[in-house]
């Protein structure tokens, strides 16, 4: 059921261009405001360090469901800090799901 979930984020951020995600300069802002690291949040994100900071300064984007996850991270930081970001992003970051927790339900399928 996650590789379904997988898609439909892949298919989702395709359709907002990217949107789910603030602009690169707002992504490393949120990350050193907070305190945090590249190799933390890299930690975190189960990715190398020289992956992350591509995608914290635009050269490449994160896939689903690491998407997701980065997503719900910095709208999590904006919320801490009281940083709305570009309009559309921390709306649709919030409402990322968190990484898939194993538990899956037979309703609908």
């Amino acid at each position: 059921m996650s590789e379904i979930y997988a898609a439909v984020d892949a298919l989702l951020a395709k359709a907002r261009g990217g949107g789910d995600l603030p602009e690169p300069a707002e992504r490393e802002r949120l990350r050193k405001e907070a305190g945090l690291t590249q190799i933390e949040v890299a930690a975190a994100l189960d990715t190398r360090r020289e992956t992350f900071a591509r995608w914290e300064n635009g050269t490449a984007q994160p896939r689903a469901p690491k998407r997701g996850a980065y997503a719900f991270l910095l709208a999590g930081l904006a919320d801490i800090h009281g940083t709305r970001g570009p309009d559309g992003w921390l709306t649709l970051a919030r409402q990322a799901r968190p990484l898939d927790t194993g538990a899956e339900t037979t309703a609908g399928e």
